[in-house]
């Protein structure tokens, strides 16, 4: 480990808040766009630096730092990406890239598989009522969780629960059909 990565983490075990600032803001913006290129979405992607950055923080005396602190914090987003993805039981990130694409297509013929949107539209149908309207803000109007919740009057780790909860279910109506299997 270089010289300069020895002392700031000296630093930080010794609990120097300055210290500790000055990492996140030079690191945290670069690691955002990192994640975006494993998840396609912000909000995931900040809150996954921030608890890094957060788990960094209490457990820098736990932490064995081979290389540098700069690759650590790339693999550890790296990691916290995949196990994000899997934990949403994403193995492809491309089958999500087409399921979104699929939704934010207009219904102009040739352009969408009308028996694929039917399909999805069902399932967004089957959604319980709220569910279903905050998965359509997201993923039909591209809101952010922020605007979601504040439309909504509801906190922002409702909206999250109820999304999460939203692919789950979208996931499983979906897998029912066999001519989207492909997708999920």
């Amino acid at each position: 480990m270089k010289v300069e990565d020895k002392i700031l983490l000296g630093e930080i075990k010794n609990r120097n808040r300055k210290v500790f600032e000055a990492l996140f803001y030079e690191y945290y913006p670069h690691l955002t766009r990192y994640a975006e290129g494993f998840l396609f979405d912000k909000q995931a992607c900040e809150d996954i630096v921030q608890n890094l950055f957060i788990y960094f923080w209490e457990n820098t005396h736990r932490i064995d730092i081979q290389l540098s602190l700069k690759s650590y914090f790339y693999q550890s987003v790296k990691n916290r990406c995949l196990n994000y993805l899997r934990d949403i039981h994403v193995h492809d990130k491309h089958k999500i890239l087409y399921l979104e694409a699929l939704l934010n297509e207009d219904d102009s013929p040739g352009y969408v598989d009308l028996e694929i949107m039917t399909k999805v539209q069902e399932a967004i149908a089957q959604l319980p009522v709220q569910m279903g309207e905050l998965f359509k803000q997201k993923y039909l109007f591209g809101r952010k969780v922020h605007e979601i919740a504040e439309i909504n009057h509801i906190s922002e780790n409702t909206v999250k629960t109820q999304l999460k909860r939203a692919k789950d279910r979208m996931r499983k109506l979906l897998l029912e059909n066999a001519a989207l299997k492909f997708l999920l």
